[in-house]
């Protein structure tokens, strides 16, 4: 009798298993699993790809941002996609924004106000030389549908100056720009208007 409750036992676990639609589902936690599978859906090389929760929805969502460089567009742009059905699923793209993966920061951070995930962008080195450059940064929201932006820019004999995005309506938004850039830059100035630089 026990070797029949047994064996009772372990076909019902069998078939548990085999009707789980989790066992299906790709490691997202590993952002190379993650980057491949985000891949076959944009279509594009991704150049990071992290799952974490970006708004109130419990649906497993992965943030993921890649590079165009071409003849006629250049930049980077992020996505959110929401793994649904068995397949994930673009529900948000930004526009074509400035800056490059190449060399770059891009990590998940968690402001004190908010209760998930947001994007947090640098492009440290990559645009600076000897006589000078810039920096761009993006807070990406996907909750809000919100990219914030600051734009760090160095010219030789003039001051160093930091411009934020008008849409910055967050206090923390902005200390948090603020805060990286003043440890590298503490004599920086923050300015009203964007300045293009023609390197």
């Amino acid at each position: 009798m026990p070797l029949i409750l047994t064996l009772l036992l372990l076909g019902c676990n069998s078939k548990d298993e085999n009707q789980n639609p989790s066992s299906k589902l790709p490691d997202f936690n590993d952002p190379q699993i993650a980057a491949s599978e985000v891949s076959k859906i944009i279509g594009n090389e991704v150049a990071f790809a992290y799952k974490g929760v970006y708004d109130n929805d419990t649906t497993t969502e992965i943030a993921a941002g890649f590079e165009i460089n071409n003849s006629k567009d250049w930049g980077i742009k992020f996505n959110l996609l929401k793994y649904e059905n068995d397949s994930l699923k673009t529900v948000f793209q930004s526009i074509l924004l400035d800056g490059s993966f190449s060399e770059s920061l891009v990590k998940k951070i968690e402001l004190p106000s908010s209760n998930y995930d947001l994007i947090y962008y640098n492009s440290l080195d990559y645009f600076l030389g000897s006589g000078g450059g810039e920096v761009y940064s993006y807070i990406v929201d996907f909750n809000k549908t919100k990219i914030y932006y600051a734009h760090l820019i160095i010219e030789q004999s003039e001051a160093i100056s930091l411009f934020l995005s008008e849409n910055i309506d967050n206090a923390e938004v902005k200390n948090y720009f603020v805060k990286n850039f003043t440890n590298d830059y503490p004599s920086l100035k923050i300015i009203s208007k964007d300045i293009e630089l023609n390197l």
